[in-house]
């Protein structure tokens, strides 16, 4: 070959790599990007990914080829933005307002994500300050009980799927909590005496306890499409701590419940069958399941057995 023709082709050469650089300066900095590919990668995951990108090419346009909203509008992904979840946490014990927390209300994060709350803080602002301990229980009823000298601001309530879990790098790995559903305070003070013992609905809660059904009601519905009437049968479930477990004599014949304001009220013992201490509104409740609750005794400061 001549060194005319050579040098023709070099200029050739040499004005192509010129003329695609200046292309791709004109177009910015991402569309250099594939040429760097082959650096940052290893050639099996080019491949892999290559085959990947030529299936969805069968179906989709290339012009909208492989974004997130090809995947997410085609291949029937939802968006959760603004949809609350309504799972529940029981947050009991010896705290001032005994009930149900939802998950929301304690991590709104679908608004923040990969956030967190301290569990502390937590505490306080359901009104919890002074305390003993703090026990969680999950979904799979495995549960924790920590004193409070050993919570700190490391001890963090953190998003989890659809709930919470519970984590705290100053404590053992087997005390973070996933699905959390239960959280139970025990309290400094123990305004509940029971047999001339001072206790409070917090402790009794850590065990033993009973759920019982409460107020199972019968209920039909007229269908207006075939005229048939349809039953079934609503009630609710309590948990609380069973009466004879907790009393100084589980043989007792003659039950007394002081509430708040002196009044005392006296059950038999047929009458306080199967009755259990709960942690409502109204403070210390004592649950008769044979009856309504508006014949359930609240308040509950005292009970003495005989």
């Amino acid at each position: 070959m001549s060194s005319s023709r050579l040098l023709l082709i070099l200029v050739l050469l040499l004005v192509v790599i010129v003329g695609g650089v200046a292309v791709a300066a004109a177009a910015g900095v991402r569309a250099l990007a594939p040429l760097r590919l082959p650096f940052d990668y290893s050639w099996n995951i080019l491949v892999e990914e290559a085959d990947g990108m030529a299936e969805c090419a069968e179906c989709h346009e290339t012009a909208e080829f492989h974004t997130c909203t090809t995947c997410h509008d085609d291949h029937g992904a939802i968006e959760l933005e603004d949809l609350p979840f309504y799972a529940l946490i029981a947050f009991t014990g010896d705290v001032p307002q005994p009930g149900f927390v939802r998950v929301n209300d304690v991590l709104p994060y679908r608004d923040q994500p990969h956030t967190y709350v301290p569990l502390l803080d937590f505490l306080a602002e359901q009104g919890v300050t002074g305390f003993e301990s703090v026990t969680l229980a999950s979904r799979d009823e495995g549960f924790v009980t920590i004193e409070r000298s050993n919570l700190a601001a490391s001890s963090l309530l953190m998003p989890y799927e659809d709930g919470i879990r519970f984590a705290d790098e100053n404590l053992h790995v087997s005390t973070w909590m996933k699905g959390i559903t239960r959280i139970v305070v025990v309290g400094e003070e123990r305004p509940l005496q029971i047999d001339g013992e001072a206790t409070s609905m917090g402790r009794l809660l850590l065990g033993p306890t009973r759920s019982v059904t409460v107020e199972q009601t019968d209920v039909m519905l007229k269908s207006e499409t075939d005229g048939q009437i349809r039953e079934a049968k609503t009630a609710s479930r309590v948990e609380g701590a069973p009466i004879e477990a907790v009393v100084a004599d589980p043989a007792f014949e003659i039950l007394f419940a002081r509430d708040g304001s002196g009044q005392e009220h006296a059950l038999t013992a047929q009458e306080a069958r199967d009755a259990i201490l709960y942690a409502g509104r109204d403070g210390v409740i004592l649950v008769l399941p044979d009856r309504g609750r508006s014949q359930w005794i609240k308040n509950v400061v005292e009970i003495v057995s005989e």
